[in-house]
């Protein structure tokens, strides 16, 4: 159909360069209509009627034309929706630096591609600098993976401990969003210890379908894979996100003697000061001066009052001793190195208890030491138990 109006402009005219014009006078002639519309000075019924023309360039068989009326839209305010979303339309090539760089996408504009588009083009968005805040809420709350991996990776956009437990919450069977949130430093260290034991829960399920271990080794492994990622979350966290870890752990009945002693015996003074700064009340500071300067002595009291279960007291204190020992040599406390020193002071130190004591000691440090080192324990125990 010809648009023509008795007044304003004869766009037949340009109806007639689109369809037949060369490409060289097509892309001159988007461009001159394109100013046009830029033009704060042309009249009103002028832009109105150039704008089906345009409209229709938008599908013009030739990308370079597309491309060139795409780049002269970007310095447009107000872009009419209708041509906004029909240069939305077009391939990635075009569509997706347009959409990244156009300054008149509005709020609307943002979420009605957000519902609509594919994932490409809602990437776009999202990674926008200039996404307003309901914008980023919507992502939040209902957006697609594409959308969350991308304003999660929007250095302009400010997401709250909140909004990452939102998005975890909602996506967190997705893996590349899993993977994304876990690589944030920012990262609430509850969302961590969750992820950890969503991890082990899968890793025994697979276990259990596939039979690749007898049910108890299968459980222990999974046991050791879970404490170990909660402990370096724990080490790792600091301030006002170790005591939130903490109280995460504590609330779902994760504070437990078993994790306490694994970072006792591997050497993860951090994390030992840490889970006894949460039963006892003391700082985790004060806590690690204790166990660093005194050793076992200083931590004696502190045991009484953890609720703590009295057999393990024995191998607190040792691994105490240890920690304070290779503070003042200046030794690195490696988890084998550590394990094996462990087995020496309980030996030496404690050698004087029940054979049934020492043996369940040396148990412990079986159960929750660096690998290499439970081999020794157990052969120690299955000696001890031998000889008595």
């Amino acid at each position: 159909m010809r648009l023509e109006s008795s007044s304003g402009l004869d766009v037949s005219i340009f109806e007639a360069v689109l369809a037949c014009g060369q490409a060289e006078a097509r892309i001159a002639l988007v461009r001159q209509l394109a100013g046009l519309l830029a033009d704060p000075e042309a009249a009103a019924i002028e832009k109105e009627q150039v704008l089906p023309v345009l409209i229709k360039a938008t599908v013009d068989g030739d990308a370079e034309v597309r491309r060139a009326l795409a780049d002269e839209l970007l310095t447009i305010e107000n872009l009419h929706p209708d041509l906004l979303f029909a240069v939305v339309a077009d391939e990635d090539a075009i569509a997706i630096p347009f959409l990244e760089e156009l300054p008149s996408l509005s709020a609307w504009h943002m979420l009605t591609i957000l519902r609509v588009g594919d994932d490409a083009r809602q990437g776009a968005v999202a990674g926008r600098p200039d996404l307003p805040a309901e914008t980023k809420a919507y992502i939040v709350k209902s957006g697609s993976v594409a959308a969350v991996i991308a304003v999660l990776g929007n250095p302009t956009v400010k997401i709250s401990a909140a909004d990452l437990r939102a998005i975890y919450a909602r996506l967190g069977q997705s893996e590349d969003v899993v993977e994304v949130l876990l690589a944030l430093s920012h990262l609430p260290p509850d969302i961590r210890i969750r992820q950890a034991k969503k991890t082990a829960i899968r890793m025994r399920q697979i276990m259990a379908e596939r039979g690749w271990l007898a049910a108890n080794d299968a459980a222990d492994l999974v046991a050791d894979a879970e404490e170990k990622a909660v402990l370096q979350v724990i080490s790792e966290a600091t301030g006002n996100d170790q005591q939130e870890a903490l109280t995460y752990l504590a609330q779902n009945n994760m504070l437990t003697p078993s994790l306490v002693m694994r970072a006792a015996c591997i050497g993860d003074v951090a994390a030992f000061a840490a889970t006894l700064s949460h039963l006892t009340g003391q700082t985790a500071p004060r806590i690690t001066d204790f166990i660093l300067g005194r050793g076992g002595a200083g931590i004696r009291s502190l045991l009484n009052r953890s609720g703590l279960p009295g057999p393990c007291y024995v191998l607190l204190m040792a691994a105490a001793d240890v920690a304070c020992e290779f503070h003042n040599l200046e030794i690195a406390s490696e988890p084998e190195s550590f394990g094996r020193r462990l087995l020496e002071v309980l030996m030496m130190q404690f050698g004087a208890l029940p054979v049934q004591d020492q043996a369940r000691q040396i148990e412990f440090v079986g159960r929750f030491a660096d690998p290499k080192v439970r081999k020794i324990a157990r052969q120690i125990k299955i000696d001890m138990l031998r000889a008595a």
